[in-house]
């Protein structure tokens, strides 16, 4: 499909897929599947800079990233859960009912998002980002799966419970539908082959992480790749909300199907 030395915009074509355990299933063997390519490993918003920067032609970014600048998306893989995702969290440390502030997570926009928003359907109120916020903080990652408090809120299971909707935290996007089409099939088929080699896919993952997790657990059960109507549905009413409490500047989505029509 893509074959070495192809060029777009005068430059090798790239892309760039997020350094964290849940992206594994979504990144594994694409650099041999793409030969020639270039490959940047990051968080997810140095992603979204990246395909926002036109440095690479595709990207696994935030889903409200890709949203937000109504870039096309696959909506046929992404990182999702249906209720406790153990890595994205919210940990507090003063009352909730009085809490004003929180401390947002540089790498990730839609945890960021996601928390706020369930602060207004709970609260009737939004939390004001504050890097110095000593009330709460958004932890995701390696953090937290260390994190051991009963004053923290697992962002996935507090979203099932108030919507019982999957919800889906990145995809991959494109800046046009055109890339995204080119590379759509060899990325659903990649997922597809990684996630039938269980038992091979979950000892390299296990390498990535020093924490004593069950990593099985996590990316079989925690976490789900295919996406499927109810998380179409999940992603919907989570625009829906974002757009109405005014944190997203459009309600309008751009997902790509290989198999239907694309939503516009």
């Amino acid at each position: 499909m893509n074959s070495e030395g192809e060029q777009e915009h005068g430059r090798p074509r790239s892309w760039a897929g997020i350094k964290f355990l849940n992206a594994y299933p979504l990144i594994r063997g694409l650099e041999e599947a793409l030969p020639g390519q270039r490959r940047y490993l990051g968080s997810p918003s140095e992603c979204a800079s990246l395909l926002d920067s036109g440095k690479v032609d595709l990207a696994l970014v935030p889903l409200v990233t890709a949203v937000s600048n109504s870039w096309p998306f696959l909506g046929d893989v992404g990182i999702a859960c249906r209720g406790p995702v153990t890595s994205v969290k919210f940990v507090y440390n003063t009352d909730l009912k009085l809490m004003k502030t929180y401390k947002p997570d540089p790498a990730s926009g839609t945890s960021n998002l996601l928390a706020r928003l369930l602060f207004n359907v709970e609260f009737g109120r939004d939390l004001i980002a504050d890097a110095d916020s000593e009330e709460g903080e958004i932890v995701i990652g390696d953090r937290a799966f260390e994190t051991d408090t009963a004053d923290q809120i697992d962002l996935g299971e507090a979203w099932f419970r108030e919507t019982g909707m999957p919800f889906v935290f990145g995809v991959w996007a494109a800046r046009t539908e055109e890339v995204l089409e080119r590379y759509s099939d060899l990325l659903i088929g990649r997922l597809q082959d990684n996630l039938r080699e269980r038992e091979l896919l979950v000892h390299e993952a296990s390498k990535l992480t020093g924490k004593l997790i069950n990593v099985d657990d996590y990316l079989y059960r925690k976490l789900h790749f295919e996406l499927e109507q109810r998380d179409h549905m999940g992603i919907k009413t989570f625009i829906d909300l974002a757009y109405k409490y005014g944190m997203i500047p459009t309600d309008k989505i751009r997902m790509y199907m290989t198999v239907g029509p694309t939503v516009v």
